[in-house]
């Protein structure tokens, strides 16, 4: 899912087809996720971010297979519960 076009690295992350197939097993098929999948999307955001990705939300939706709300919503339980997933913010 990576592009290696030099025009592409600001709009996607830099994720493997690996990495996608493992928040995917993580995430798995309930409407709860797991602590673990919310740590390993974290670590993408962040390193999205860090990249200069423009919406990092809307590539990981397209990646997970939901609407960019649902990865919002994920985006808001990591922050919500930073603290005990073990996350430092910065």
């Amino acid at each position: 899912m990576t592009s290696t076009d030099p025009a592409d690295i600001l709009r996607a992350p830099s994720i493997t087809e690996d990495e996608i197939a493992e928040l995917l097993a993580l995430r798995g098929k309930t409407a709860r996720v797991s602590d673990a999948f919310l740590v390993r999307l974290a670590a993408h955001l962040a390193k999205a971010e860090a990249e200069g990705v423009i919406n990092p939300a809307r590539h990981f939706a397209e990646y997970l297979g939901v609407q960019r709300p649902a990865v919002l919503v994920y985006m808001r339980i990591i922050r919500n519960r930073s603290r005990s997933l073990g996350l430092t913010r910065h």
